[in-house]
């Protein structure tokens, strides 16, 4: 019985299910029918109101076409305004309104000025305007564009970069047989091979070139230019606590550079070539040169040489190879003959082909040459015993130094002090009778001089 009572009871359900099954098909397919009605509804419409248009359009041209045509176009109008609000009304907006900068300034063609206090609109106390007013005269109003960074700074006021430098330069020394622009005691210049100038320089005794501070030295200076005219920089010889050394500078005087010279003397037996050329037969004079950067690491050097060798390597602390430079069949201390067949005394300096470090660079390779420029000079003026003698300008300039200190002692000490010894008597005995006319002496008499004492 229970089964037959389960098996009835599940029959049931399943016609049930079947009914609403039924039930919600006939419902979907009378929606359908619906749908379909109503569309086949809107489609006749539709038609009716275009047979209506055409029929009015038939009557419009024939009686009144531009009044209806004005009519139909306002209605188009309206339409489409209606169609174009509804659509943007729609769509999400472009500007979300928010509290900003942009929503309570103005624009303006330039930026706006900072916020100004206004005591006394602003209800501040008296102090406040006081100080207002006593420092708004020193703030510095706000420029129109803003101002330069250091890196424009620095590009317009950079000094003139080399764009190529030769692998072989012909640096002139000091001539004394030509008076040319390029060759001459005080001038001359760095060439290539082929003869182009790359820099001229040119020796004074006082510096009125080069910019910025430069420490005081009773040394010549020598300029270097551009051949267009601008300064390249300068060199000079300064002496310190350390000794002398040579000075390279830029064109805004600031030191990059500085070659020291070393000299080393062997006694015993002279060399035999430097005692019968030279006038050195007091044993053997060795020289040495080193060049520093600006943070006075050595990054150049050159073995030991005689005096006026020939030709030497310039190398770098490791030993590798930066240039060789050679004379050019001339001798320093030897005065030549000078006739129509004299030569340019020139050094010759030729680069290595893949020099080490920051050699590398080939406009980074000027300083040799700014090197053996000041070298020339210092062998122009070097004595046998390997000391460079005085030159005029520096016997000008140590005569002149003296002559003002002179001056200023005389001045500042001993003339007031002759004065002093010799008008010191009429002088005192001035005073002192000023002193009796203005100030005379009167008896002191104690404060209670009529009291009687206790």
């Amino acid at each position: 019985m229970a089964c037959i009572r389960g098996l009835f009871v599940s029959a049931l359900l399943h016609v049930l299910a079947l009914a609403a099954e039924a039930a919600a098909t006939g419902e979907r397919r009378a929606s359908e029918a619906s749908l379909v009605h109503a569309h086949a509804d809107s489609v006749h419409s539709l038609s009716q109101k275009a047979a209506s248009g055409a029929h009015l359009r038939a009557r419009s041209h024939s009686s009144h076409g531009l009044h209806a045509n004005i009519f139909r176009a306002a209605t188009a109008s309206n339409a489409r305004t209606r169609l174009r609000t509804a659509a943007q009304a729609a769509q999400a907006p472009l500007y979300v309104p928010k509290i900003g900068l942009a929503n309570v300034t103005d624009p303006t063609p330039y930026p706006p000025p900072p916020p100004v206090l206004h005591p006394w609109k602003d209800m501040q106390p008296l102090d406040t305007a006081v100080g207002n007013f006593l420092i708004s005269g020193f703030i510095a109003q706000p420029t129109v564009t803003p101002p330069p960074s250091q890196a424009s700074l620095d590009l317009a006021f950079a000094c003139p970069a080399l764009l190529t430098w030769p692998s072989e330069v012909a640096v002139s020394a000091p001539d004394p047989c030509l008076k040319t622009a390029d060759y001459a005691m005080d001038r001359g210049s760095w060439k290539t091979k082929d003869g182009v100038a790359l820099i001229t320089w040119e020796t004074d005794c006082i510096d009125v070139q080069s910019a910025g501070y430069t420490a005081p030295s009773v040394s010549a200076v020598t300029t270097y230019k551009m051949p267009n005219g601008d300064l390249f920089g300068s060199s000079q010889e300064i002496t310190g606590f350390g000794g002398k050394h040579i000075d390279i500078r830029d064109c805004g005087g600031a030191s990059v550079f500085s070659v020291t010279e070393k000299i080393y003397k062997q006694t015993g037996k002279a060399d035999g070539d430097s005692c019968k050329k030279f006038h050195s037969c007091d044993g053997v004079l060795y020289f040495q040169y080193f060049m520093k950067d600006a943070s006075g690491k050595v990054i150049a050097l050159t073995p030991y040489t005689t005096i006026f060798q020939d030709s030497f390597v310039v190398t770098d602390p490791a030993g590798g190879k930066i240039a060789e430079v050679s004379r050019m069949g001339w001798d320093p201390p030897i005065r030549p003959v000078c006739d129509e067949n004299t030569q340019p005394r020139v050094w010759n300096v030729k680069y290595a082909g893949s020099p080490p470090g920051a050699w590398g660079s080939a406009t980074a390779q000027w300083p040799i040459a700014a090197m053996m420029t000041m070298l020339a000079h210092r062998d122009d003026q070097r004595q046998p015993d390997g000391q460079v003698i005085w030159s005029s300008c520096e016997v000008m300039k140590t005569g002149g130094i003296a002559v003002l200190g002179a001056i200023f002692f005389c001045s500042c000490i001993c003339i007031p002090m002759a004065i002093f010894l010799v008008c010191s008597a009429s002088i005192m005995k001035f005073i002192k009778d000023c002193e009796d006319k203005l100030l005379p002496r009167r008896m002191g008499k104690p404060a209670h001089y009529n009291h009687p004492t206790s």
